[in-house]
């Protein structure tokens, strides 16, 4: 397992195309973990950008044509650079604009990670699924493994797939983690802080069992965050913050719930 100590030494900088809606909080996320975020608009800074970032993060959540673009860039300078790109394709079951952006994106670019919750990474790996567009919607619980082993088979990538379990995979091997708590689906942008999150560990060590400590952790957060405010879910986020920025190894490994 990483260190969190190692993580805040080394301060890797993330490069995000954010959601529109989610940005500060990624920002946030990413700066309370030990990473050090940056947001960017402009397709000119991209290669400028990367050429100092250690992982790219790319959120589908608002996509246009311009973000798409400036995201297939992005991408491809970061394969070039050998930059760790993590994707996360919100809401893809529920139109085809989002359906051809990922094409788009996923025959252009490679991804070291793919995140997103049942309904998103059902649909990319062809399994039937009730999708609800950024929330999971309904299926059959007992897919949720073979989904993100799908995922990953079909993406020649790492797949995670969050809820109240999550299932990461690199399509041989799957891991479950079971921290979490309920008021992370009640918060939007909660997967997307988990995407920085992600982002931050990859660039300190690109592996799977980096995503799943980076998972782990950041369900312990909220794990601990809904313990100090159980009846009060707007303060859940400042919390989980708070948290990301305490919690220690020493901790951390006695309480991450990995299988």
């Amino acid at each position: 397992m990483l260190s969190i100590n190692t993580v805040r030494q080394q301060n890797p900088i993330v490069l995000n195309i954010s959601n529109t809606v989610t940005q500060q909080r990624v920002a946030d996320a990413v700066s309370f973990f030990g990473g050090s975020p940056i947001m960017f608009t402009d397709i000119e800074e991209t290669s400028d950008l990367l050429n100092i970032a250690q992982a790219l993060v790319i959120n589908l959540g608002t996509v246009d044509h311009y973000s798409l673009q400036r995201a297939i860039k992005a991408g491809q300078v970061a394969n070039q650079l050998g930059i760790p790109v993590i994707v996360d394709p919100v809401a893809v079951a529920v139109t085809k604009v989002r359906q051809q952006a990922f094409v788009q994106l996923s025959e252009k670019v490679n991804f070291t990670a793919i995140r997103g919750n049942a309904g998103e990474l059902a649909y990319l790996a062809q399994i039937d699924w009730h999708s609800q567009g950024i929330d999971a919607g309904q299926g059959d619980l007992s897919q949720l493994s073979l989904i993100a082993q799908k995922v990953a088979q079909r993406y020649h990538t790492y797949s995670v797939l969050t809820g109240p379990t999550d299932y990461l995979s690199d399509g041989e091997v799957t891991h479950t983690i079971t921290n979490g708590h309920p008021y992370f689906q009640t918060n939007v942008g909660s997967g997307d802080m988990l995407d920085g999150i992600l982002g931050v560990a990859l660039a300190t060590e690109s592996s799977l069992n980096s995503l799943c400590w980076a998972t782990g952790i950041f369900g312990l957060a909220g794990e601990l965050a809904g313990e100090a405010f159980p009846s009060q879910p707007a303060n859940f986020i400042p919390a989980v913050l708070n948290q990301l920025h305490q919690l220690d190894d020493d901790t951390i490994q006695k309480q991450i719930k990995l299988n």
